[in-house]
This record gives C-alpha cells, sequence and structure tokens, in this order.
C-alpha cells in the first residue's frame, strides 16, 4: 500500500510537468485511511488486554517442593467493564475455613485425589508436581494441629454472570515440617525441614471460584512474607 502511494506521488508529479491536473494526493487515499484505522483499533485493543487485573500466581503450600515448581499467572480474563462484585455469605466464608483444613490435610496425607475434590484442574497441577518431587526425594510433608487465626475476604468478583471469584487472606498455626521416608522418627536427619514439636505461623492469600451456585474450588495461592 505505501508503494502504492509513492508510485501515485510520481504520478503526480509527472502530469504536473506536463501541465495536466494534478489528482488527489496518495496520503487522502482510502485505503490508507483504513490502514491507520487498523492499526489505531490494535492499539486500544492492547491497552485494554494489558489493563487486566492481575490475580494471585501459583506458588504451592508454602513448602520447598511447591516454591520451587514453575510460576504461572492466571487471570479472570475480560476486560475490567465486564466483571461485577461477587456477594460472599457467612457460609461461604465458613466454606472458605473448612477448605483451608481440608486442602492441608490432604495435602499431607499425600492424597491426590482428596485434592482433585477440591482444586482446579490448574491448582491440581502445581499439588502433583510438589507430591512428585517430595517422593523422588523420598521425603513427606506433614501438617498438623492446624488452628486458623484468620480468613478476611479481600476482594471477589464475577466474570459473565456465571463464574465467581473470591480472594481471602488466610492466616493459621500449624506444625509443619517434612521429614524423611529413609529414616526412622529420632534418627538424625529424619527432620528435614521445619519444626515437628513447635508449630509456626503462615499467612497466604487464597482465590476461591465456583460456577454459578457450585461448591468452591481453590484456583491459585500466594504466600505472603
Amino acid at each position: 500500500m505505501l508503494f502504492g502511494v509513492t508510485d501515485s506521488s510520481a504520478r503526480v508529479s509527472e502530469d504536473a510537468r506536463d501541465g495536466a491536473e494534478s489528482p488527489p494526493s496518495g496520503v487522502g487515499s482510502p485505503g490508507l485511511l483504513i490502514l491507520i484505522m487498523l492499526l489505531g483499533a490494535g492499539v486500544v485493543y492492547y491497552f485494554m488486554k494489558t489493563r487486566r487485573t492481575p490475580e494471585p500466581d501459583f506458588s504451592g503450600l508454602a513448602r520447598s517442593a511447591l516454591r520451587d515448581a514453575p510460576v504461572e499467572r492466571i487471570s479472570p480474563g475480560g476486560i475490567p467493564g465486564t466483571m461485577t462484585e461477587t456477594i460472599v455469605t457467612p457460609n461461604d466464608e465458613a466454606a472458605f475455613r473448612q477448605m483451608l483444613v481440608a486442602v492441608q490435610t490432604a495435602w499431607g496425607k499425600g492424597d491426590l485425589a482428596g485434592l482433585r475434590r477440591l482444586a482446579t484442574p490448574e491448582m491440581l497441577f502445581y499439588f502433583s508436581t510438589g507430591l512428585s518431587e517430595n517422593a523422588s526425594q523420598d521425603v513427606e510433608n506433614h501438617v498438623e494441629d492446624l488452628h486458623i487465626v484468620s480468613a478476611e475476604v479481600r476482594e471477589t468478583w464475577t466474570e459473565e454472570a456465571t463464574t465467581h471469584y473470591a480472594t481471602v487472606l488466610l492466616r493459621w498455626t500449624a506444625r509443619d515440617y517434612t521429614v524423611s521416608l529413609a529414616k526412622r522418627r529420632g534418627e538424625p536427619g529424619y527432620v528435614v525441614e521445619g519444626d515437628e514439636h513447635a508449630p509456626r505461623d503462615t499467612t497466604e492469600t487464597w482465590t476461591f471460584m465456583r460456577h454459578q451456585n457450585g461448591k468452591w474450588l481453590l484456583s491459585a495461592l500466594q504466600p505472603v512474607e
């Protein structure tokens, strides 16, 4: 198209020398105007797309096996103007607390089937990765005596009127430690990480999602330093 403009300009100059009336300049040609409009639309689309609200990273249950897993971002998708707020009830807040205990219990037991009922496929992949790494290193992570300190809903939204999200700041204490399956309790090197006797404080941001009025599923989490 730009070559056409150059050629048109050359013809105009030649006609001018011959005393003929100059045709309209190529700068105002319909083809170039369409090109400019398409480029402008592309810039607007890119700007709107990059303004999506970032969501928590997948990063594991604050365990080394999952912290080392590949980090991948998720987004509820859509342009901000298409999302509305989700109403979270006291029953939903109770469900978030129960899911924290259920997920930690299933993780501590290495129960992938149990985690499948609690998490999205994307989140299940990271749990599976963490459990596989533990099995390869012949270690096992235990989460025991969990006590929830607080569960604070930080953000909620609904996308396309059917998919609901809620981001919750969770604080809890638990005896969180990793042991070597090649050692017996009491032997040197049995506890690989953590303390089997002293509880530790943990704070994480968990994002839950559900379709319509279905049950909540864990879709992302992020440790809070």
